[in-house]
């Protein structure tokens, strides 16, 4: 069995056959995302915002590494992404790309692919104020 990185559901994701970083990266929320959902929270909400940015608009790019836990204000989450570098068809280090319109970089293009979420659980995900830095350990 090869080594990898651990995810969140418990298996190892081997890792991939290119060459490829961790790059880490937090989510800022203008709201408390713990109380300011259409139920008591969205943290353990199936389909909620959480699940929807993790589950469908992040794996568009990148696999998701790992995921930290929600900040103790609600307004922030960590996580991490393989990154597997850049090529001339791929948006700026995602791997995914037409050529044509690709993303300035990683962290625009994850930013950008949350707020195409819209609204999800009361959260409003379709604003300026959701975004996405990048960190270094």
């Amino acid at each position: 069995m090869s080594a990898g990185i651990l995810k969140v559901h418990g298996y190892s994701a081997a890792p991939s056959q290119r060459p490829s970083t961790i790059s880490f990266f937090t989510i800022n929320f203008p709201v408390n995302i713990k109380t300011s959902a259409t139920t008591t929270s969205d943290v353990n909400v199936t389909n909620g915002a959480l699940d929807q940015i993790f589950s469908r608009a992040i794996p568009q790019f990148a696999t998701v590494a790992m995921i930290g836990t929600v900040a103790s204000n609600g307004q922030s989450i960590r996580f991490a992404i393989e990154d597997v570098g850049a090529d001339a068809d791929s948006p700026s280090g995602l791997g995914l790309g037409n050529g044509v319109s690709a993303f300035t970089s990683t962290q625009v293009a994850i930013q950008s692919s949350i707020r195409a979420l819209g609204t999800v659980n009361g959260i409003a995900l379709n604003t300026t104020s959701v975004t996405v830095t990048s960190f270094v350990l």
